[in-house]
């Protein structure tokens, strides 16, 4: 049964992701019998979806044909009986074991032994799923990202039991629905929320040491290194009750891995119902009218110095040898400023780097795109004297770039946060989770990385990313930073 075969789609639970995944069957024309156990849920959400489609009319985006064709495809029911003609069964209720492996034992039933029968959980294991039905092997995870309607991602997750036949028909399925479907294996968080744990856990345990504040981090994370959305801002926009919870899940079922360990920060702010943006208050104000802290930068009116450039356009030198000041331009072995060294950083202090390399060193953080960021994040060597600092910063003003200063400890915070990124996304490769290519289309469409976390380490060069991990492994003496051997293979 391939895509095109799939008529009828049964979907149980009406809540965000339920009637999202509705939506996106009757937008491709199959027919969808839509069902929730509460009652009167069904109803409302189908009123929301009517509205959110005449919002995308008149932007012009979809026509009141297409809604009232979308429309008329989704019936609703108040049994499960009216399942029995479906040939794809995705289920969107609570997160609970129990309750799932219950409706599971009655959908199989219910419907055709040619019936997909899918989940769309995305924490609770396919295998313990399953493991309470006739037929273990119907049953595959079809994870959709909210909203589903937008988000191209689709997470195809077996079971240890899965029949690899029916992770082929939804493979068909979802390409034909314009997803982007990736293989993983019913894993801890699967593929995205396991990755994607690093880019909230590292910035609160800085936050905790006390690096920098919250706002100065989601800065960096945005403006310098390219990511959407800082992970302050990304956690009070999901829910801290939300992310804390499945970064304890992950945590448990990982057996306490220090690379998952929960948040101290979260936990407190859970306990104070300072949630997010649902609560009106979470890492940011967000209060009618409240205004958003701004990041703290340094900014020079300096007429910087000559600058040295290397030969070698690099991922890092390219903002310099593309800066359009010819006549303050010379050749060298690396960037110089004022006689003060500019170096991407690679995980060790600035102060360590002065003494090896004999002369004052200016760190600069990573970034995904050197070239386009709008800022960079930089520490200084305690030999950098306040002429090179202000000349420095001067000439990344001239770049038009917003000039960040945080404090000289191992990795930085782009670098820091990226390099324990990519060893999980590494490890998952490792371990047979997901092959390196689905690691990389799962964060780029399912959390909109900039680019594939293992591409990046590739044109980066894997020693960078060994060497950050390293050198945070020797500093905090802490088995969270252990390198995966997929990279050590690779370094």
């Amino acid at each position: 049964m391939m895509g095109e075969a799939i008529k009828q789609v049964g979907v149980i639970g009406a809540g965000t992701m339920g009637i999202g995944i509705a939506e996106v069957a009757a937008s491709h024309g199959q027919q969808v019998v839509l069902y929730d156990a509460q009652e009167g849920f069904a109803e409302q959400a189908m009123a929301q979806l009517q509205e959110r489609l005449k919002k995308r009319a008149f932007k012009g985006k979809i026509s009141q044909e297409q809604i009232t064709e979308w429309l008329a495809r989704i019936e609703l029911v108040d049994d499960l009986a009216h399942f029995s003609a479906c040939d794809l069964v995705v289920e969107a209720i609570t997160e609970d074991l129990a309750i799932k492996q219950a409706l599971f034992k009655q959908l199989e039933i219910i419907t055709s032994s040619l019936a997909l029968l899918a989940t769309n959980t995305s924490s609770i294991s396919i295998t313990a799923i399953a493991a309470g039905m006739q037929d273990p092997s119907r049953l595959f995870g079809l994870h959709f990202f909210n909203p589903a309607p937008v988000m191209k991602l689709v997470e195809l997750v077996s079971g240890l039991l899965t029949d690899q036949a029916h992770i082929e028909q939804a493979t068909a399925i979802c390409k034909s629905w314009k997803k982007i479907p990736v293989k993983t294996q019913s894993s801890p968080g699967f593929i995205v929320n396991r990755v994607a744990r690093a880019y909230y856990g590292e910035p609160l345990k800085m936050c905790q040491e006390q690096l920098l504040g919250h706002r100065q981090i989601d800065a960096i994370m945005s403006e310098a290194a390219g990511f959407r959305m800082g992970p302050f801002e990304l956690m009070d926009l999901i829910g801290i009750d939300i992310n804390y919870a499945v970064s304890q899940t992950v945590y448990q079922a990982m057996h306490n891995d220090p690379r998952f360990r929960p948040s101290l920060i979260q936990q407190e702010m859970v306990h104070a119902n300072t949630l997010g943006r649902k609560t009106g208050q979470g890492f940011y104000s967000h209060a009618e009218g409240a205004a958003k802290p701004k990041p703290e930068y340094i900014h020079s009116d300096a007429e910087f110095d000559l600058l040295t450039v290397p030969e070698e356009m690099t991922h890092f030198s390219r903002m310099f040898c593309e800066f359009e000041h010819d006549q303050r331009k010379w050749k060298g072995d690396e960037v110089v400023v004022s006689g003060c060294r500019i170096k991407p950083t690679d995980g060790r202090l600035a102060k360590d780097l002065e003494v090896a390399l004999n002369g004052p060193v200016c760190l600069v953080d990573l970034s995904f795109d050197y070239l386009n960021s709008q800022s960079v994040n930089v520490c200084f060597s305690p030999g950098v004297n306040q002429f090179m600092r202000n000349r420095i910063v001067a000439l990344f003003n001239h770049m038009g770039k917003q000039v960040m200063v945080c404090p000289d400890q191992p990795a930085m915070v782009a670098l820091r946060t990226i390099a324990m990124l990519v060893n999980e996304a590494a490890d998952a490769v490792f371990n047979g989770v997901c092959s390196a290519r689905d690691v990389d289309l799962a964060m780029r469409y399912g959390v909109n990385y900039p680019k594939g976390l293992l591409a990046f380490a590739e044109e980066l060069g894997w020693s960078q990313i060994a060497q950050a991990l390293e050198h945070l492994h020797q500093w905090f003496g802490d088995d969270r930073y252990r390198l995966s051997p997929y990279i050590r293979n690779l370094a």
